[in-house]
């Protein structure tokens, strides 16, 4: 059975994915934001954090990603209903996937965070860590398990790997600039500086979601107009 070409994508759709993606990040953070403050809240009322804030600071990751990349999985869905038309069995996947991530990583987050002692910067990067594990686990689950060919297997890999290094890029940069920042209010106020981890922490899922909705349809659009151009379908062979 000779395969299809690949299907045209047009600008509106990675348009519309990219602001998706944002907004996911930004109600991901939101989530997020809740919980730190009411985390701070009860740090600020006991002498130190014990293994209850830091239980708290696991859930608070797992619930942020789970929340993240369901409503993710499901507005990319509604967008582009031609290629993820299994939307409703691929959440379900989502769920179970993101618990068994919040299984393996829960004793990994147990020992990086009490061997800090509780170190809220430890906190703020190990849930970094737990919520973009989760993203690229649940973004990968949504490509492959509505691709038809082997094309899109490699579309959605490429895509998805581009979005990880832009992201990784972006954030360095946004580690560094707070910071240098934080490191210069620090000197002139006294204050503490070291904000990098926090920043990241409430940049990744926003960052992260907009360039898997860029980059999953960029891809398509480049390899389309490839094809157009040589006439090849190099990726099907």
């Amino acid at each position: 059975m000779p395969l299809l070409p690949p299907r045209e994508v047009k600008f509106s759709l990675l348009f519309f994915k990219a602001i998706s993606g944002f907004g996911v990040g930004i109600v991901g953070t939101v989530v997020l934001l809740i919980f730190v403050l009411v985390g701070l809240g009860s740090v600020s009322s006991v002498s130190s954090t014990g293994p209850f804030l830091v239980f708290s600071a696991i859930i608070m990751g797992f619930i942020t990603a789970m929340v993240s990349n369901c409503l993710g999985a499901f507005l990319f869905g509604m967008l582009d209903r031609e290629k993820y038309a299994e939307i409703r069995i691929v959440i379900k996947h989502i769920i179970s996937l993101n618990i068994l991530i919040f299984i393996f990583l829960l004793p990994i987050q147990f020992l990086g965070i009490l061997s800090s002692n509780g170190s809220l910067k430890i906190i703020f990067l190990i849930s970094t860590l737990q919520l973009v594990v989760a993203a690229i686990a649940s973004m990968f689950t949504l490509e492959l398990s509505n691709s038809k060919s082997p094309r899109e297997n490699f579309l959605a890999v490429y895509g998805i790997t581009f979005a990880i290094l832009f992201t990784i890029v972006l954030n360095i940069l946004i580690y560094q600039l707070s910071q240098n920042f934080s490191t210069q209010a620090e000197l002139a106020t006294g204050g503490s500086g070291g904000k990098g981890p926090t920043a990241v922490l409430f940049a990744i899922l926003p960052t992260t979601w907009l360039f898997f909705g860029i980059f999953t349809t960029a891809t398509e659009m480049i390899y389309r107009w490839i094809y157009q151009t040589w006439g090849k379908d190099s990726l099907n062979e």
